[in-house]
Formats: C-alpha cells, structure tokens, sequence
C-alpha cells in the first residue's frame, strides 16, 4: 500500500458515511448507552499510511484496555484515514473525562482524536483545550491564526509518529530478549531453573545487558525509517556493544543480537517508511558487508565465532542475516505450530536445535557436540508432547555436564519472538479497505 493523498470530496464522502453510522448505531441503543468515534488528527492531504495504522491499533489496544462494556464496535480503514466507532454501557461524562486522558497519556497519543457522543447523539467537549503541537501553545487558537503553517504541522506529526514507532518496535526488540531468556526450560542455557553450561551469566546479567541496548534498538529503527543505510547502523552497534560490556562488567551476553536484532528493527523501520518486506530488507542490508565481515574473520579470527567460520565453516549471524534469516524465520514458523502447547518457546528451541549449525556449540563441542546435540533434539521432537519437557530437562543436565551451549539457537528463538511479534504489529498495516 501507497500512501495516497485524499480529495475534499473523499473527506466530506468520509464525513457523511461516520454521521450515518454514528445515527445507526445510537438508534439501536438504549439511554444508558453512549457512543465513542474514534480517529486521528493527522494534517495534510495523506491521512492513512503504515506509521498511522499502528498508532491507531495502539489507540485500539489503550482504550480496550480500559474495560468499558462493548455493545458494537465497526472499524473503516480507508484513504481518508482509519476510525472505529464503538458503542459503549457506560456514561458519558466519565468516558469522555477518561479518554481526554489516554489522549495526553504518552507523546504520539496527542494525535488521538476520541470523540464522544451521549446516547442522544450530543458530542462532548474537552474540559482542557488540546496543545499545539508544534509550540504547545493553545492549539485553537494556532489554528484559527493559522500561526505555523502545513508544513510545520506536517513535520511536528510525523516526528511525533517516527518516535511512537521506534519505542514500540525498541520495546517489542526488547521484551523478545526476556521472552528468550525466560524460556524454560533450554538446555545449557540461562534460564529460570539454572545458568546452563555458563558460570559468568546469569538471568539478572542478562536482564542488565538487554535494558543496556533499548536506545540502540531505538536508534536502528530511525535509520530504517530514514533508509540512512549500513555505515551509520554499524556505528550506532559499535556503541551498543560499549554499552552491553559496560552493563554486564566485559561479559558478551547479546553481541549476536546487536548485529541480528539491529538489522531487523532497520528493516521493520524501513518498511514503515516505504512498504515491502522487513526481513528482506534486513537481509539485503546484511549482504552490503557480508563478504567483508567474514573476510575479516578469516583473516583475523579474532573471536570464537571467527575461529569457528575458519576452522569449520559456518558463517553464524553473517551469514544467517546474509541468508534471508532463514532460522529465525523457522523458529517463527514453529512457535505458531506450538501456540496451542503450554510451552512453545521451549519446543520451538528444540526443533531450530535440530537444524541449525550452531556456532557456539561447534565453539564449546565440535563437530561432535553439534552431531550430539542435534541428534537427541530430533528424538525429543519426536516424542509424545506430554513427554518432551522432561526429555528438555534430562538434555539439559546432559549438556551442562558436557559443558554445551547453543546459544545460536537461543539467539534464533529471541528472533523468531521478535519476528513473531512483527506479525501481529504488522498484520493491519497494508490492508486497506476501500
């Protein structure tokens, strides 16, 4: 979907179709009843686009949140932007003073517009007039003065959405890393029962290093956003590595998802600005330095990861980013297969186990580690359901004797929450109806 700009006769189409509904659905109310018309002050002639989709399904989620007794509730997606009509029980008064207050709960929330109409049809007003948002001053009279001009709003409401998009994706990055590390159990892995086959990580590190890379994720979004390309990615992952070590006292715990988790959050920015693939993205950025990156390692083998691509081949994250993110992009596939068990992410582990040539564990074990490994996660998937988590827990007491640790799996289940979590953010963005 392009954003297109809308017509004066597509608003007042727009406009006379919201009036028809709203009657509609007042008339089959009772007087206890009252309406809320929900949309967004968005200025300019395009009024619908993916950045404005998922602030919306913000907005929905907020006011659900909120508990109000729904009688009805209708969704118009279209070019002249996206509204939902909900028919509540409740007061009015009440509801309209509790969403004066969603609409200056955060930054972007200023760009709400929850309207609300009593059951005979009467719009309540604001008890506090809304602000400017380009000087906060008295937003009514800016208008009526016309003191700042189109393009000054414009850029004020698209600073606004820019920054609502990178801290819900940072936050969405960041709650896949707990999600990853709270997954239990993973054998010879950090986790809720144990530190696996580590003695210098435990979950609080972890928990320390993941807030440490929020800004960063922030800042890879924005250049996704602005498509600023892989020099000024690489720079910001430089400085979040700083950060991580600094956190975590010289304890690499999530360098992989620097460079995996940033090039993704670049590809979801990216595709909020101009449509198309996220992950495809993310993967033709990876390939601008693949070579060079790997190169490196050759020449240098300067970590355990660059020892390994020398002595067994595998290209690790390089070359999983470089590959289009296939295992992130299967562990994904997997936790929606096992969305119905009581433990998805630990069975989805298992079977990414399965097929990944994991570098940490050709690090730790060898070709024989890895054959091991493999080998006794494919008997486990193979197993009973009801069966398979006692078998994960045996496997991780094996592992944590034999001092094995797959933590390329374990960085391909944080993924494959993040990526599974972009499908639902993203499931509305592109769809619009006629």
């Amino acid at each position: 979907m392009q954003p297109s700009s809308v017509t004066l006769n597509e608003m007042l189409d727009a406009r006379e179709r919201r009036a028809k509904e709203q009657s509609a659905m007042l008339a089959s109310a009772d007087a206890s009843c009252c309406l809320v018309s929900f949309s967004l002050n968005i200025a300019g002639d395009v009024k619908r686009t993916a950045k404005t989709r998922l602030l919306f399904d913000e907005g929905l989620r907020a006011f659900g949140g909120l508990g109000y007794p729904e009688h009805a509730r209708k969704v118009f997606d279209g070019v002249t932007g996206t509204e939902a009509l909900i028919l509540l029980q409740a007061d009015a008064s009440e509801v309209k003073a509790t969403l004066e207050r969603l609409e200056d709960a955060f930054p972007a929330a200023r760009l709400f517009d929850f309207d609300v109409l009593s059951a005979q049809g009467e719009k309540l007003s604001r008890r506090t007039a809304r602000r400017c948002l380009v000087c906060d001053g008295p937003a009514a009279v800016c208008a009526r003065s016309r003191a700042h001009g189109l393009d000054a709003v414009k850029a004020a409401t698209d600073a606004l959405l820019n920054d609502f998009c990178a801290d819900t994706l940072a936050l969405t990055a960041h709650h896949a890393l707990e999600r990853e590390l709270f997954t239990t159990p993973k054998p010879g892995l950090v986790d809720k029962h144990n530190t696996g086959a580590h003695t210098d990580m435990d979950a609080p590190l972890f928990l320390k290093s993941a807030a440490s890379l929020v800004p960063y994720f922030k800042t890879a979004v924005r250049l996704g956003l602005a498509d600023a390309g892989m020099a000024p990615l690489k720079a910001a992952g430089l400085f979040a590595e700083h950060a991580m070590f600094a956190a975590t006292n010289g304890v690499n715990t999530h360098k992989g998802m620097i460079y995996s988790m940033g090039l993704l959050l670049y590809g979801m920015g990216r595709a909020l600005s101009f449509g198309g693939d996220a992950v495809m993205y993310a993967s033709a950025l990876a390939k601008t330095d693949a070579e060079e990156r790997l190169s490196h390692a050759m020449r240098e083998q300067d970590t355990n990861g660059a020892k390994v691509y020398a002595d067994h081949g595998a290209r690790g994250a390089v070359g999983e980013a470089a590959d289009g993110f296939f295992h992130a992009r299967y562990c994904a596939d997997r936790l929606i297969a096992h969305r119905d068990s009581d433990n998805p992410g630990a069975l989805a582990l298992i079977d990414v186990m399965i097929v990944l040539n994991d570098t940490n564990l050709l690090h730790r074990g060898g070709e024989d580690g890895l054959a091991y490994v493999k080998e006794h996660a494919a008997a486990i998937a193979f197993l009973p359901e009801a069966e398979r988590i006692p078998a994960i827990e045996a496997l991780d007491r094996e592992m944590i004797d034999r001092n094995l640790s797959p933590g390329g799996a374990a960085d391909m289940l944080a993924l494959g929450y993040l990526l599974d979590a972009w499908r639902v953010l993203s499931k509305n963005l592109w769809e619009v109806s006629a």
